[in-house]
Order: C-alpha cells, then sequence, then structure tokens
C-alpha cells in the first residue's frame, strides 16, 4: 500500500535527517577548515585528517567511511566510523524487528546466527592477522580497520539490544506486574546478586586489559593468542547483555536507588546535547593538544582533570550552539513536514 511505503520512508529518511545536518556542519568546520584557522607547533597532526576529509568526504556523508577506505589509517572526523556502523544496522533492524514480531522463533534465531557469526568472525580474524585484543593493546596498527570499525564486527551489540527491547516489550509488563507482588526484602535477594554480577562483567570488559595494555605499551610486548582472541570475540557480547539485564531490571521495578539515579528528570536536558557533544569533542580535543606549546603530561591526575572538565564544558557549550541552530529547528521543520 502507499501508506505503508511513505511510512518507510519517512522511517529512513527522518534518520538520515536527524544525523547528518548537524554532521555536516562539523564536517565542514573540522574537517576542511580546523586546518586554516589552528595554528600552533603540533598542527601537523591534523593534517591527516584534513587530507582524508578532501580525498573521502563522500564516504561521511554516505554512511561508509568505515569501509572506505578499506585500509584506513587516517580518517576524515577519526571517531564518526560509529555512525557509519550506526547508519547501516538501522538499514537492516526492520527485518529482525518484524521476524521477532511476527515470528520470535525464527527472530531469535536469526538474531543467534548474527550474534555468533560476528563472534566468530571476529576470532578468526584476530587469530589470522596475530592482532591484539583490542587496538590500545595491540602493536599492530592494522587493528582499526581490519577489526575495530567493522559493522560485522561491531554488529553484536546492537543485536543484542534489538532482543532485549522485543523482550522488554513482550514480557515487560508481566515482568512489572510480578515484581510489584514481591515483598522489599526479596526484592533485594534477587536483584542485589544480578546488579553485582553485571557490575562484575562490565568492570572484567573495561579493565580487564589493564596488565595486557601496559606491557604492550612500556615492554613492547603483544598479548597472548588466547587472550587476543578470548576478549576480542567475548567483549562487546559480554558488556551489551550485562547492559540489557541491568536496563531489564530497571524496567521491571528492580532497579533501586541506580534507576532513580538513572531516572532524574535533568539528563533530559544534557540528553539533547549528547549527538553534538560527540560529534564536536574530538575536533575540540584535537585543536587544543595541537595548538599546545608546553609538554603535557598525563600525571599529576589534577592536570588530567583540569583538561575534562574544561574539554567537557566547552564541548557542552558548542553542542548547544549546533542544538539550538540546527537541530531544533529541524525539528521543527520536519514535524510541520509530517502534519501536512
Amino acid at each position: 500500500p502507499r501508506e505503508m511505503g511513505v511510512k518507510w520512508i519517512a522511517y529512513y529518511f527522518h534518520r538520515y535527517l536527524r544525523l547528518t545536518a548537524p554532521y555536516l556542519l562539523v564536517l565542514l568546520v573540522e574537517g576542511f577548515l580546523y586546518r586554516q584557522w589552528v595554528t600552533g607547533p603540533f598542527t601537523w597532526a591534523l593534517d591527516g585528517g584534513h587530507k582524508a576529509c578532501q580525498d573521502y568526504w563522500y564516504a561521511n556523508v554516505l554512511y561508509i567511511n568505515n569501509l572506505v577506505p578499506w585500509k584506513a589509517q587516517e580518517v576524515c572526523l577519526g571517531h564518526t566510523w560509529y555512525l557509519s556502523n550506526d547508519m547501516q544496522f538501522y538499514l537492516i533492524a526492520p527485518i529482525f524487528v518484524i521476524l521477532l514480531f511476527w515470528k520470535p522463533i525464527a527472530g531469535m534465531i536469526a538474531s543467534g546466527v548474527v550474534i555468533m557469526s560476528s563472534t566468530v568472525v571476529t576470532a578468526v580474524v584476530t587469530y589470522h592477522y596475530g592482532l591484539g585484543p583490542a587496538s590500545a593493546a595491540d602493536l599492530k596498527t592494522d587493528n582499526f580497520w581490519l577489526l575495530y570499525n567493522k559493522p560485522w564486527i561491531r554488529i553484536r551489540a546492537y543485536q543484542v539490544g534489538i532482543v532485549g527491547g522485543w523482550i522488554y516489550w513482550k514480557y515487560g509488563q508481566a515482568l512489572q506486574d510480578c515484581v510489584k507482588r514481591i515483598p522489599e526484602w526479596r526484592k533485594v535477594l534477587i536483584a542485589g546478586p544480578v546488579w553485582a554480577a553485571t557490575c562484575a562483567i562490565q568492570w572484567a570488559v573495561v579493565f580487564g586489559l589493564y596488565d595486557d595494555i601496559k606491557k604492550s605499551r612500556l615492554q613492547n610486548e603483544q598479548p597472548s593468542v588466547a587472550d587476543s582472541v578470548s576478549y576480542g570475540s567475548l567483549d562487546r557480547t559480554a558488556w551489551s547483555l550485562a547492559l540489557t539485564v541491568q536496563i531489564l531490571l530497571c524496567q521491571s521495578g528492580l532497579g533501586g536507588f541506580i534507576n532513580s539515579i538513572l531516572s532524574w528528570k535533568g539528563w533530559l536536558v544534557l540528553a539533547r546535547l549528547t549527538y553534538s557533544v560527540y560529534l564536536l569533542h574530538l575536533g575540540l580535543m584535537s585543536m587544543m593538544v595541537s595548538m599546545m606549546r608546553h609538554p603535557f603530561y598525563l600525571h599529576p591526575d589534577f592536570e588530567m582533570g583540569i583538561w575534562y572538565l574544561g574539554i567537557m564544558t566547552m564541548s557542552y557549550l558548542a553542542a548547544t550552539l549546533v542544538y539550538v541552530c540546527v537541530e531544533q529547528p529541524l525539528t521543527f521543520l520536519e514535524a510541520l513536514t509530517y502534519r501536512k
């Protein structure tokens, strides 16, 4: 039916427009104008990204800069590789959502196949090329374009999120009703160990490579094959599963004080600026570092804390301008278009 076709067009067009408008502004400023404006002893460090933007700007606009150029060492707006992953996943997400809605078993099988295939591919690529468990603990520079930014490596977490969303849609109300009948002391006994386990998993994912990173940086020693393959193929699945369980706990009434903190309405203001902060923060950091005329030390931590707070504040102030001047007007225009 024509109406259904219009809805699908709107589904994809809204996403593209929502992401691309502020993205283009940042691409223009950071990708092309920064190199002309910024002066300092380390501005040469911006040359690689500037050249990549001149040669491959279209890959960013088409959301394929995680694939083009294939062997990327210098990329245009380096952190935006994830936008391409996100857009590519968004394009195929309806396949799994529709399957889960109409044929839950088939949808679960399809999702499981995607997750397992991604896990196996990660393990094989890591083993075949002798890569480390993560780019931060890898002596080889090929980790980024072989593993780090590729969609078939990253899709695991997205797929877990789709399944988690379906589980809440299907069983969320039943879980809430069940939890309401449980005494408070029993809620603590049930939720406490689950929260502890999921937090432990997340801690292991974030800090589990500490020794490997230290060895690779200080002793020039590559992590073992077993560490690299096991961590590289399981880390994102473990993190996303733990996070999905935590979300379900919060939504079902077992979140306790954590849910109260995360449900604070003040986060809504910052949440509206999050996308622009993501786009802007790395460019601000690069600009500050390239203009520095004295050595920068990671210790003492006080100096690092000042840098962190300064960059965060600048990022949110700049993001406010982008939101007011680009994102919000676009939202109003889009709303008017949909009404018509």
